[in-house]
């Protein structure tokens, strides 16, 4: 027969699990490390993109602010406010004195090379300040209210740049400007009296994306209100391709007010863009990232991780056939013998016990498996005599204390009473001894329990002279053939009689049997039965601690069927589930509630 568990298989089988295992850990790496530095290198393109981004935005806000200040100062100026509620001829000296004072400011504003006309209007006159290239004899005062964008641009409550570039309105051949009309009130009221016009040069722009270095498949593009200014050799061109957005990645922003996104482009592919905000309203300057510079940085670590690859491969081949000569006999033997384990057999093998580390670990699985022999022969023992003894000690031997006082009972009835109570007394005490001498790890029918629980009740009602009163409710008559631990009942009552009542003198005890729902929707209801005693009650560490101890020496008959040991009992028999749970209140009342499966009728009782 072909021995399956040779040298040469097992080298083999060694062989081919770990060429794959190192091959397969390798790829793993391999892959993770690709997505890992693929994620890094695209996050450090659009963290340099963001930070470029920003820097050319901030130069463009930094002339756009100059401009807003020009915008304020002619708003603001009470030379200019004071030409605006006269509006003097052209050559009169206050027209003269607010050109020059206009003049001054602007050739102050270091953004003036962008503003290439300037003008302050009023209804009848206007000043001007004009680059030389741009000048022309227009009426502006005439002229402006009879443009398209000027009620819309001057009602606005702020900036308005929804007409994007426009053709100069006064000089055709001029650059493409951005129009700013802004109303100029009276000094003391906000009547308006006049407007600020000023034509935005497109150089404001183009100069700033002139110095911005960008890959040829990076485009850059400036968005104004809803037009699209694709930057293409030195200039803006208008375009109607849009980008249209596939997810916001907004929150991985290393910068505030960047915004960066997935577009697609009008061929459907792919890209990340970088949006950053201008300090104008609806403006925005977005640059699409460069697939060529990702790819190619993609391409080189695509060779650095094949190279990689490779080496640890030969590497780890070559580690792996010196370390199989070497450990391919002991393994082979330390396998057989975690097999015969496997199998149920502990015995210790010397012929795995080698001078090396290998036989280190064989001498660890031979005392491993001897002490997991020992151990379980000896669970398996020390459960059986935990049991034998348990329930050797519930059937306990009868208290002849309490027997001492039994009879004393009868013998004080026989005296003072006549013989009326002696024989519902004797028999009660007959019907218990006789029951116990049976045992007490029987199950009985709940109707059983009840009659030896009430034949020991009869015995404590005389001996406390009728103090104690019980009553027993039960809800359905089926829970009466549910079985039960035998003396599982008395031990509670004893307990409610002796800790709750007798400390008060008097009181009363109520038995309460009921249904209850399980948590299993397919199992059957469970049974629970509250005993109630109105005597002194407990604390709650006194609560929790009665199910833990049987520490009461009282010496009286059944005290060795305490209320732990019930508890064990219950969970012996059916379950962890079920049990004791105890509940009381100090001075008022304790309830402790017993909860066992409610089976069937014809179910058959364990004799």
């Amino acid at each position: 027969m072909k021995n399956l568990h040779s040298p040469g298989r097992i080298q083999k089988k060694i062989l081919a699990i770990t060429v794959s295992c190192l091959l397969g850990m390798c790829m793993i790496i391999s892959f993770v490390s690709y997505y890992l530095f693929q994620n890094y290198l695209q996050h450090s393109l659009i963290q340099s993109t963001e930070t470029n981004l920003r820097l050319l935005s901030d130069a463009m806000d930094r002339n756009i602010d100059d401009i807003y200040r020009m915008v304020r100062f002619c708003q603001t100026n009470s030379d200019i406010a004071l030409y605006i509620k006269n509006s003097p001829n052209p050559g009169t000296t206050l027209a003269v004195a607010t050109h020059d004072r206009m003049t001054e400011e602007y050739n102050n504003n270091p953004s003036s090379e962008y503003m290439i006309r300037l003008a302050v209007i009023t209804r009848e006159h206007f000043l001007q300040i004009v680059s030389a290239p741009y000048s022309s004899t227009a009426d502006l005062a005439r002229e402006m209210p009879e443009l398209s964008f000027y009620e819309e641009l001057l009602n606005s409550r702020g900036y308005n740049f929804s007409t994007g570039f426009i053709k100069d309105p006064f000089y055709r051949r001029g650059k493409d400007i951005l129009p700013i009309i802004r109303p100029i009130t009276y000094k003391f009221n906000s009547v308006q009296g006049g407007f600020l016009f000023i034509e935005i040069s497109s150089d404001l722009f183009t100069d700033a994306l002139q110095r911005y270095a960008a890959a040829e498949d990076s485009p850059v593009v400036l968005t104004i209100g809803e037009h699209h200014y694709l930057y293409v050799s030195d200039g803006l061109t208008e375009t109607t391709a849009a980008y249209e957005v596939v997810k916001d990645f907004s929150d991985s922003a290393t910068i505030d007010g960047m915004r960066i996104s997935r577009v697609k482009d009008s061929g459907g592919v792919s890209h990340f863009a970088v949006t950053a905000s201008l300090n104008m309203p609806d403006c925005y300057i977005t640059q699409i990232i460069s697939r060529t510079e990702l790819q190619n940085q993609q391409r080189i670590l695509r060779f650095l991780l094949a190279g990689t690859l490779l080496s640890i491969l030969g590497i780890g081949a070559l580690l792996m056939l010196v370390l199989n000569r070497m450990i391919s006999v002991p393994v082979t033997k330390i396998r057989d013998k975690m097999q015969r384990v496997s199998e149920g057999d502990f015995t210790r093998d010397a012929s795995i016990e080698w001078n090396h580390e290998l036989g280190d670990i064989g001498k660890g699985i031979n005392d491993l498996s001897e002490s997991v022999y020992l151990l379980m022969n000896k669970r398996l023992e020390d459960e059986k005599q935990k049991k034998d003894l348990e329930y050797k000690m519930l059937q306990s031997q009868i208290n002849p204390h309490f027997l001492y006082n039994t009879l004393n009972s009868i013998k004080w009835m026989a005296t003072i009473q006549g013989a009326e109570g002696i024989s519902e007394m004797t028999t009660a005490l007959a019907k218990l001894l006789k029951s116990l001498s049976k045992g007490t790890s029987l199950l009985v029918p709940v109707r059983e329990e009840l009659s030896l629980l009430q034949d020991y009740f009869t015995i404590q009602r005389y001996r406390y002279g009728g103090t104690i009163t019980l009553n027993i409710h039960t809800e359905e008559d089926a829970i009466l053939d549910v079985p039960v631990i035998k003396f599982t009942l008395q031990p509670l009552v004893e307990n409610a009689i002796f800790h709750g009542i007798e400390p008060k003198g008097s009181g009363h005890i109520e038995i309460h049997l009921y249904y209850e729902e399980g948590t299993d929707e397919d199992a059957s209801p469970n049974v629970r039965i509250d005993v109630t005693d109105d005597g002194v009650g407990m604390s709650k560490e006194k609560a929790e601690q009665i199910l833990l101890s049987n520490s009461d020496n009282s010496a009286d008959f059944f005290r060795e069927i305490g209320v732990s040991n019930v508890q064990k009992r219950l969970q012996y028999e059916f379950g962890e589930q079920y049990g004791i749970t105890v509940k009381s209140a100090e001075g008022e009342f304790t309830t402790m509630s017993i909860l066992i499966p409610g089976r069937n009728a014809e179910e058959t009782i364990h004799v």
